[in-house]
């Protein structure tokens, strides 16, 4: 015999399934998802999970939101993006989660070179607003990079998993309660440093660079430049030019890109400082260091 709640399951996921596939948006996203309605004491008492899952963008397109009864945390799993949130534009990288209001109006868009792929969870209930206030007060970006981003991607795996096997409203409160403690945990400086070192190793080309580093890990970048520097031996400037500068010697040496190519993709962007890099540093010119250690001019 089936029960009327199992009933009531089957029938609510086959309405879910017809309605994703009415609306889905084939060539534009890919995304696997999973609709809650929590129960009248959950509503009251708990926190509850409205909608969670992951979202792959195969085309760039806007998508755009308000008045919604409902706060939005999501983590980009790879690629990259922009958010636009209180009417502020924030780019996102692989990594980086968010946490917003959206009762508030917002709009994201993928990337169009490195489509992103997003975990996400729609949430609300008792304390929910409180948590987020705590938040805001300990961020000054709604866009921060978790202190354990381990711990918050196995979460936003795990809601969307216990939504689909029927777990208990407690135990979806407690997995989104522990969500919620871990947005708000702050990294120490040491793991803070780290993490601003892989993500210049990681976008060091972008000329952008020092904005997307104050916009991500929300420190202005002379503080920054300090920071590196009594930690690491160099500056914060240095370190980003002597990745570019290892990055411009690379495609040199192993590419046959025209040298205003090199330094336009290399991140240098500037054609007298990057001869006066090579010169300084090398002792000679960039088409003499070419000549010098490209095996595939030697083959």
């Amino acid at each position: 015999m089936i029960d009327n709640r199992q009933q009531e399951t089957v029938v609510n996921r086959t309405v879910q399934e017809g309605m994703q596939e009415m609306f889905a948006s084939k060539g534009v996203t890919r995304s696997d998802r999973v609709l809650h309605t929590p129960g009248s004491f959950a509503k009251k008492n708990l926190l509850y999970v409205q909608e969670a899952g992951t979202l792959e963008s195969l085309i760039p397109h806007i998508c755009r939101r308000k008045h919604l009864d409902s706060y939005l945390i999501f983590e980009v799993l790879c690629g990259k993006g922009s958010i636009t949130y209180e009417g502020k534009s924030y780019e996102m990288h692989q990594g980086e989660c968010i946490w917003i209001d959206c009762r508030k109006e917002f709009a994201h868009i993928s990337s169009s070179e490195m489509p992103w792929r997003l975990a996400w969870i729609h949430f609300n209930g008792n304390c929910a607003g409180e948590f987020y206030k705590l938040f805001c007060e300990r961020h000054d970006s709604p866009v921060f990079v978790p202190a354990d981003a381990g711990k918050i991607r196995r979460i936003l795996e795990q809601v969307p998993q216990a939504v689909k096997d029927d777990a208990a409203e407690l135990e979806i409160h407690s997995l989104l309660t522990q969500l919620a403690v871990a947005c708000n945990q702050q990294a120490s400086e040491k793991d803070l440093l780290r993490d601003v070192r892989e993500y210049i190793n990681a976008n060091f080309k972008e000329n952008r660079i020092l904005q997307l580093l104050e916009q991500r890990f929300g420190i202005i970048w002379p503080e920054l430049e300090v920071m590196f520097l009594e930690n690491y031996g160099i500056g914060l400037m240095d370190y980003i030019l002597n990745r570019r500068f290892n990055a411009a010697k690379e495609q040199l040496r192993f590419t046959i890109l025209p040298v205003i190519e090199v330094i336009k993709q290399s991140g240098i962007g500037n054609e007298e400082l990057f001869y006066r890099l090579f010169q300084e540093y090398e002792n000679m010119s960039p088409q003499e260091y070419r000549e010098k250690w490209a095996q595939w001019m030697k083959d």
